[in-house]
Protein backbone atom coordinates (compact mmCIF):
# COMPACT_ATOMS: atom_id res chain seq x y z
CA UNK A 1 0.00 0.00 0.00
CA UNK A 2 1.58 3.28 -1.07
CA UNK A 3 1.48 6.62 0.73
CA UNK A 4 -1.29 8.08 -1.43
CA UNK A 5 -3.63 5.18 -0.65
CA UNK A 6 -2.93 5.53 3.06
CA UNK A 7 -3.68 9.24 2.75
CA UNK A 8 -6.92 8.32 0.94
CA UNK A 9 -8.05 5.98 3.69
CA UNK A 10 -7.22 8.62 6.30
CA UNK A 11 -9.18 11.18 4.30
CA UNK A 12 -12.21 8.89 4.17
CA UNK A 13 -12.08 8.27 7.92
CA UNK A 14 -11.66 11.99 8.66
CA UNK A 15 -14.58 12.87 6.38
CA UNK A 16 -16.86 10.33 8.01
CA UNK A 17 -15.94 11.50 11.52
CA UNK A 18 -16.48 15.17 10.59
CA UNK A 19 -19.90 14.40 9.16
CA UNK A 20 -20.87 12.37 12.19
CA UNK A 21 -19.83 14.81 14.94
CA UNK A 22 -20.87 18.16 13.45
CA UNK A 23 -24.35 19.39 12.56
CA UNK A 24 -23.58 22.41 10.32
CA UNK A 25 -24.10 22.23 6.56
CA UNK A 26 -20.70 23.75 5.76
CA UNK A 27 -18.98 20.94 7.59
CA UNK A 28 -21.03 18.40 5.68
CA UNK A 29 -19.78 19.92 2.42
CA UNK A 30 -16.17 19.58 3.60
CA UNK A 31 -16.91 16.06 4.77
CA UNK A 32 -18.26 15.07 1.37
CA UNK A 33 -15.26 16.57 -0.40
CA UNK A 34 -12.85 14.69 1.86
CA UNK A 35 -14.70 11.42 1.33
CA UNK A 36 -14.73 11.94 -2.46
CA UNK A 37 -11.01 12.70 -2.60
CA UNK A 38 -10.27 9.78 -0.32
CA UNK A 39 -12.18 7.35 -2.52
CA UNK A 40 -10.35 8.58 -5.60
CA UNK A 41 -6.94 8.36 -3.97
CA UNK A 42 -7.67 4.91 -2.52
CA UNK A 43 -8.78 3.48 -5.87
CA UNK A 44 -6.08 5.00 -8.09
CA UNK A 45 -3.20 5.19 -5.65
CA UNK A 46 -1.81 8.37 -7.18
CA UNK A 47 -2.48 12.06 -7.53
CA UNK A 48 -3.77 13.37 -10.85
CA UNK A 49 -0.77 13.83 -13.14
CA UNK A 50 -0.95 15.01 -16.73
CA UNK A 51 0.44 12.27 -18.97
CA UNK A 52 2.04 14.75 -21.38
CA UNK A 53 4.47 16.12 -18.81
CA UNK A 54 5.92 12.71 -17.98
CA UNK A 55 6.96 11.77 -21.51
CA UNK A 56 10.50 12.38 -22.61
CA UNK A 57 11.01 15.06 -25.24
CA UNK A 58 14.22 13.51 -26.59
CA UNK A 59 13.76 11.58 -29.80
CA UNK A 60 15.94 8.65 -30.72
CA UNK A 61 16.52 8.52 -34.45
Amino acid sequence: MNKVRILGVGSIITGILLGYFFERTGVHLLSGMLIGLGIGWTITGRFMVDGKTRKSRVRSE
